[in-house]
């Protein structure tokens, strides 16, 4: 086929259970000039089957078949190398999207001449069989003076994923922009993108629906849990690199230290594991320069409040996890009798 106006990227690791769903919201766009990218993992269920059928029914499709299972970001980016639409988008391959996925965010990235557009998505919970809504940011344009208020996870289910959201390819292949074969290549991805941006926007319409608390998640049949700390240290990597650390120092400490606090209220772990997580944190981070770049501003209320509690922890070599749990239980008491 011709160059496609937009390539949609689609990694796949042993999701049969889900990839007809997501499959047929691809090729069911109303957006019809696209090409449908979808690199096998080397799944060692009937992925492959399923992705093969579709294949002879749409020459839209490009199938990648790797003979070695590595990161999601690979998968990513065997799929960037050979796409020739001059817009990328990603999705999942146990998630969905809705029909006007691609024209939405192709109208708005091309009215608009910006290098990324990011929308909105609901959330479907596996256990439940229901979607679960989330408020999420309003529409905006932004520049670069205003990227540092995104790279706090107060809006972090906003702006993380790479998945709801659509990048001028060039824009990319100019900056050299492409996943790290870590866990959590997400962050690194983004946080590229964002410091190096002109313009990006985003809508408050949601078009994508993520897949949450199913089993055997693609995360490649790994607990990711205990692997944040490489995309970390990729993080500082990436921006000693492109001679940003210095500009975002500050910014860097208080994402790491606002994700893990984040994680650690949120993690499924045996009690154990959440402490040695934390004193992971605090062994591999918690030094001078974590002290001199630590900063609560531009977070919520609630969130610098846990902020605090979580470097004084630090500081004076308390349990965080232990008292977390006793201010989370309290705060619980106070809003039921409220």
């Amino acid at each position: 086929m011709n160059n496609p106006k937009v390539s949609i990227i689609i990694p796949v690791y042993n999701t049969e259970q889900y990839l007809r769903q997501c499959l047929d919201s691809v090729i069911n766009q109303t957006f019809k000039d696209i090409e449908i990218i979808v690199v096998n993992d080397n799944s060692t269920d009937g992925s492959y089957d399923i992705i093969k059928e579709y294949a002879k029914k749409d020459d839209r499709f490009i199938v990648i078949n790797l003979i070695q299972t590595k990161e999601q970001g690979n998968a990513r980016n065997e799929g960037l190398k050979i796409a020739k639409g001059k817009y990328i988008t990603f999705i999942d391959s146990d998630d969905w999207v809705r029909n006007d996925f691609v024209e939405v965010l192709y109208n708005e990235i091309e009215r608009n001449d910006l290098d990324v557009v990011s929308a909105s998505q609901y959330f479907y919970d596996n256990l439940q069989k229901q979607i679960v809504d989330m408020k999420v940011a309003p529409a905006k344009v932004l520049n670069k003076c205003s990227v540092e208020n995104l790279l706090i996870p107060k809006v972090e289910l906003f702006i993380i994923p790479v998945w709801q959201k659509i990048y001028r390819k060039q824009f990319l292949d100019d900056n050299k922009i492409t996943f790290k074969l870590c866990w959590h290549e997400d962050d690194v991805f983004l946080f590229e993108t964002l410091i190096k941006t002109e313009k990006i926007k985003f809508i408050d319409d949601k078009i994508y629906f993520y897949r949450i608390n199913r089993e055997n998640s693609s995360v490649y049949g790994m607990n990711r849990d205990f692997t944040l700390f490489n995309a970390f240290d990729e993080l500082k990597k990436m921006l000693i690199e492109n001679d940003k650390y210095e500009e975002y120092k500050k910014i860097y400490y208080q994402y790491i230290s606002t994700r893990t606090a984040i994680k650690l209220t949120s993690l499924n772990l045996p009690f154990s594991k959440l402490i040695s997580y934390y004193n992971k944190f605090k062994s591999l981070y918690y030094n001078e320069e974590f002290v001199n770049n630590f900063s609560i501003a531009k977070l919520t209320v609630m969130m610098k409040m846990v902020m605090i509690l979580f470097y004084l922890c630090l500081k004076f070599n308390m349990n965080y996890i232990v008292i977390g749990k006793f201010c989370r239980k309290i705060k619980r008491i106070i809003k039921r009798q409220s």
